[in-house]
């Protein structure tokens, strides 16, 4: 959506004027003078500087307004961001003009560019509430999800205004009552209300049947430059999810863009150098502690070091997923149950190991070895497999790529104990196959490490 980008635009152009004045004042700050600025800080690399942290802070989501996100979990995401922009600056300068940052500036330039960069998105929010009017919304029909788009936008009153329906005849199965208030009559009506009314975004809530659009107003749309939606693609776009319980038919998705790079050889490869290049790197730095948690799972309990546990990749085919032992010997050896958050097979450093994730170390062999991916689904035990299949409607889609050691439904979503939450998480793995790039790659990564760091990231 275009005001998205003019956001995007505008929230970019401030921090490109921050980042270089912070440096400026700290500078002046330190010697009093500015004197020897322009030697330390060429144009040249002030520009390198200034991208790099437009970079990292695109990377950590800066120029996404967050909605009712908690105040010390933005903080946290700003401070860590700045972190990194840091290091990388002090990386740059070293590595291209052969002298470092003084720690002094650096500090100074930082702090100044939290307060700065902090304080010119909340001055953009208030600013882009009074200047960009929310988004009309016409609904054609009341097909299925109506109900919930129209709760949606109803509770984004900044960002939408739920203009009202056309349709043939009386709403029945509509759950909001206050929709009947909505018609504002019939669908030959459309191209008045387009002509009369700044209308944005037209939703087809039932596309084919009694309430579907004519050709004719589909070209009026798109003359006055109005998108045209199916529920499902702005469910979508509104919520990060895909909901299965509105797609009627599988071949929706194999019209979005990431279901039809699932066999780009191209892609692929792309993919799978990142893997392998992120997942020996992760090898190397972490093995070091590998001798550390083997002696300590030892300690406390006797047992393997190494579990492994059939689990179902890409095409359905199976694999052995290794990890540490966190549970005590032979937990999972009857029939396979759910796991939980408190699960009380767990040992008490194996409790350790699984809220900062190292349990999960041993996959990173399963990525080398091309059975996993770094992000992609979580791959499921054969047996919940079987019985999800049947319960949840395209479930085996997920199996399109190689499961990941994280994944958009890991950050999103905490454990699947049930085939509800299994349903959940699946709508997020759609999603994300339906999105996939290496950006976005890039992003959950930076999340799931946010999370790790907080220590407030569940376990999927």
């Amino acid at each position: 959506m275009k005001r998205n980008y003019l956001k995007f635009l505008i929230i970019l152009a401030g921090d490109a004027l921050i980042v270089p004045f912070c440096y400026w004042a700290a500078y002046f700050i330190r010697f009093g003078t500015l004197f020897g600025f322009r030697y330390s800080f060429s144009p040249v690399f002030l520009f390198m500087l200034t991208f790099a942290y437009i970079v990292v802070f695109y990377f950590f989501d800066l120029y996404v307004m967050p909605r009712q996100t908690r105040f010390g979990a933005v903080v946290s995401q700003f401070m860590f961001a700045i972190g990194v922009s840091a290091i990388l600056a002090s990386l740059l300068k070293y590595l291209f003009f052969l002298f470092p940052i003084g720690r002094g500036i650096l500090v100074i330039a930082n702090v100044l560019i939290f307060v700065l960069i902090f304080s010119w998105r909340k001055a953009g929010s208030l600013l882009f509430r009074y200047m960009i009017k929310p988004r009309s919304v016409l609904l054609i029909g009341t097909g299925e999800g109506t109900d919930e788009i129209i709760r949606i936008l109803e509770s984004n009153p900044r960002e939408f205004h739920f203009f009202g329906i056309l349709m043939n005849e009386e709403p029945k199965d509509v759950a909001f009552a206050s929709v009947k208030d909505r018609v504002i009559g019939p669908i030959d009506k459309l191209t008045e209300v387009l002509e009369e009314n700044a209308i944005e975004i037209i939703v087809l809530t039932d596309t084919a049947g009694k309430h579907k659009i004519s050709a004719d107003g589909l070209i009026r749309a798109h003359l006055r430059s109005i998108e045209v939606v199916d529920v499902p693609g702005l469910y979508k776009r509104l919520t990060g999810k895909i909901p299965i319980d509105f797609i009627q038919d599988e071949n929706w998705f194999l019209q979005t863009k990431g279901f039809t790079l699932v066999n780009d050889h191209l892609a692929g490869k792309i993919k799978r150098l990142f893997d392998v290049v992120l997942s020996s790197c992760s090898l190397l730095i972490s093995f070091p502690i590998w001798p550390f948690i083997a002696f300590l799972i030892k300690a406390e309990s006797k047992g393997r070091i190494f579990y492994s546990q059939t689990r179902i990749g890409k095409n359905e085919i199976p694999f052995s997923l290794y990890k540490f032992r966190s549970m005590v010997e032979g937990a999972e050896e009857a029939e396979p149950v759910w796991a939980k958050e408190n699960d009380p097979r767990v040992t008490n450093f194996g409790r350790i190991l699984r809220k900062i994730h190292l349990d999960e170390l041993p996959q990173l062999w399963n990525v080398l070895r091309g059975e996993m991916s770094l992000v992609g689904p979580r791959p499921e035990r054969p047996e919940f497999v079987a019985a999800l299949k049947k319960e949840i409607p395209f479930y085996a889609l997920r199996h399109f790529v190689k499961p990941g050691l994280t994944g958009w439904a890991q950050i999103n979503y905490p454990y699947a104990a049930s085939t509800k939450d299994s349903k959940e998480k699946l709508e997020f793995d759609l999603y994300y196959i339906s999105q996939m790039n290496l950006i976005f790659d890039l992003k959950i990564i930076i999340k799931t490490m946010l999370g790790y760091l907080s220590w407030k990231h569940k376990k999927k």
